[in-house]
């Protein structure tokens, strides 16, 4: 009885790590959001896309905004897009909502 438990214990405990999504960032400039046929795309799906302050992320959800993440379902990982700022001054992230 306590080899199925272990079992059952191990199996779970596999799925659950299979399952968890790790994250990163990526780092682009500001121009790259038109370069890379993102926001063309995006439009396309009816999503507005936004850069935002880091600070300001949390007040813009409340408006509607999420943080966009580009998804690899191969790799099981979700990258938040960022802007750093060379100047030491905050990241940009971006958000988007729908239109």
């Amino acid at each position: 009885m306590i080899e199925l438990v272990g079992l059952l214990y191990g199996i779970g405990k596999d799925i659950v790590t299979y399952l968890q999504w790790s994250e990163e960032i990526r780092a682009v400039d500001l121009p790259w959001l038109e370069k890379s046929g993102l926001k063309q795309l995006a439009e396309k799906d009816g999503l507005e896309l936004v850069w935002s302050k880091s600070k300001k992320a949390e007040s813009r959800i409340l408006d509607g905004y999420e943080i966009f993440y580009e998804i690899d379902k191969i790799k099981r990982v979700r990258r938040k897009i960022i802007v750093k700022d060379s100047a030491g001054n905050e990241d940009l992230v971006l958000m988007a909502k729908p239109k």
